[in-house]
């Protein structure tokens, strides 16, 4: 264990550029340590990039890409493949993959051979979905692999399954790569412009306790971090294109501080060298794609998540890095509330990518994750007042997320004591495909439980106990559960069956045993007669 005693002139490190600094040691530890729990558990927002709404949006975008590769001519004998970095609990790659393969199957298109390919630096996270039994049929049918690769440093990866090695020599067709909340937790650097004048905001580290852990698991909430401007020439990086885009804003900028994704942008060039300068890159994030958003920005700040970071990402720089090497750069041109998506393309002239160009406009620009995103929080504030046709309408415009079903839960249980026949036809229909689109990942809310119970209000036993069943199965013992899994054997005359589950409550929580049915109470009492 490394300590360090804190003294006035202690450090952990001064004047250090920022891509090279400790703070991003400790990103990845975080990130190596926690696993899937870095998302379960709360710490790191996931929710606005791993949702079934984002996950159509990127397939259609995709599809439409393959569409002008299938037009311009690709190699038959090898698959497409689609590369996510830093894939994390796996859950946007499942959402992807049921909206892709969902209407892909039945497209003209359906005999090109496509492989998704999740990607992470962690062993933890492939241990995670090797175990997952929902990724299980798209890992059979070989519509999915897994590989280790880390983006800060790779230039090929070996698939898990196939065994095969990814590499510049290896790879025949485009590449196509998905970035989603990645760009924001490497690392960056920082420079201000001055009266012309570019400058390097240096990072210094300094503890704020007498004793300092560098293994601490709450290490960045113990550090005071402060920025030192030093001039430099705009003639920093090794890569010339870099340097233009520095140069740039040295000229067009004043009196701001900007980051540059040098680690981002290090990947990209290595990705380049991969596809043969054939490249989609679809990245969304919280970010700035326009060059006024750079204006009048002081020194770079940290959003904390638990014992981890993100910082904002310069889209700008990204796409003028792709313009740089003869590539293009597809964002919104409306001004975005809380996530950034940007399509980046190499290796194709403007009219040979209009199918690409549509699918971006329609499914991004549009109405895109951003705005759906907005909607969503507007609306979860009046579940109360949705009606049951409106719920169900929402449910579907969200590609039946389980994040809306669990938040229009308490309004949907009120609804069914009025609700027609009909409409309660659609809701069990929208249960079907809201447990279709599910993965889970073990967060606190159940999803299976809510279902379950909603059918069981809906008298439908069977049905209700099958997704209990899926509780105790995902989540382990929980008396609710268990009197509820009770309740359906008992209303489907299943005593026997009933009777076992009420005890395996009552063993858990012996206070629901006022809950139980006087029926069943009566049996007890006369098992327990002389």
């Amino acid at each position: 264990m490394r300590t360090i005693h804190n003294r006035p002139s202690d450090t952990l490190e001064q004047n250090q550029r920022l891509s090279k600094s400790l703070l991003w040691r400790f990103q990845r530890n975080f990130f190596d340590r926690q696993g899937v729990e870095a998302w379960n558990q709360g710490i790191v927002p996931h929710y606005i990039t791993s949702n079934p709404f984002i996950a159509n949006a990127y397939a259609k975008v995709i599809f439409g890409f393959l569409r002008d590769c299938h037009a311009q001519g690709f190699n038959r004998d090898q698959p497409f493949y689609i590369m996510e970095l830093g894939a994390g609990s796996g859950r946007f790659a499942y959402h992807f993959l049921k909206k892709f393969v969902g209407f892909f199957e039945h497209s003209p298109l359906k005999h090109i051979s496509v492989k998704y390919l999740l990607t992470d630096f962690t062993n933890r996270n492939l241990e995670f979905w090797r175990s997952h039994p929902f990724l299980y049929p798209f890992v059979r049918s070989g519509i999915i692999d897994f590989a280790r690769f880390d983006l800060e440093n790779d230039r090929q990866l070996t698939l898990e399954y196939g065994g095969y090695i990814l590499s510049a020599a290896t790879l025949k067709n485009p590449l196509i790569v998905i970035a989603n909340y990645v760009f924001d937790s490497i690392p960056s650097d920082a420079f201000s412009i001055r009266n012309r004048q570019l400058y390097e905001n240096l990072v210094t580290l300094i503890p704020s306790q007498q004793a300092f852990d560098l293994n601490h698991p709450e290490l960045i909430d113990q550090i005071e971090i402060n920025f030192e401007e030093h001039p430099i020439t705009s003639n920093y990086y090794n890569e010339p294109n870099f340097n233009k885009i520095l140069e740039s804003y040295r000229q067009r900028l004043q009196d701001t501080t900007v980051l540059f994704p040098s680690v981002a942008l290090n990947c990209i060039r290595n990705l380049r060298y991969l596809s043969g300068n054939r490249l989609l890159l679809i990245s969304a994030d919280k970010g700035h794609s326009h060059e006024q958003a750079l204006l009048n920005r002081g020194n770079p700040s940290l959003t904390r998540h638990g014992n981890c970071f993100s910082l904002m990402v310069n889209y700008h720089a990204i796409g003028q890095y792709f313009l740089h090497v003869g590539g293009q750069f597809l964002n919104v041109t409306h001004r975005h509330h809380s996530l950034n998506v940007c399509a980046f393309l190499l290796g194709y002239a403007f009219q040979d990518c209009m199918e690409t160009r549509l699918a971006f406009a329609e499914h991004i620009e549009q109405l895109g994750p951003d705005d759906f995103f907005s909607l969503k929080k507007a609306i979860e504030k009046h579940y109360d007042t949705l009606t049951l046709p409106q719920i169900l309408a929402w449910l579907r415009a969200s590609g039946w997320d389980a994040n809306i079903f669990l938040g229009s839960f308490a309004t949907l249980m009120q609804h069914l004591n009025t609700a027609s026949e009909s409409l309660k036809q659609e809701l069990y229909r929208a249960i079907e495909r809201i447990w279709e689109t599910y993965y889970p990942i073990g967060e606190q809310k159940d999803l299976a439980f809510h279902l379950g119970r909603l059918l069981y209000k809906m008298k439908c036993y069977q049905e209700a106990s099958l997704y209990l069943q899926y509780s105790l199965m995902l989540y382990g013992t929980n008396a609710n559960t268990l009197y509820h899994l009770g309740m359906c054997h008992y209303r489907l005359g299943q005593l026997d069956e009933a009777s076992k589950r009420f005890d395996q409550a009552l063993a858990v929580d012996p206070s629901l045993e006022k809950a139980l049915p006087t029926k069943y109470l009566r049996l007890r009492l006369r098992q327990m007669l002389p």
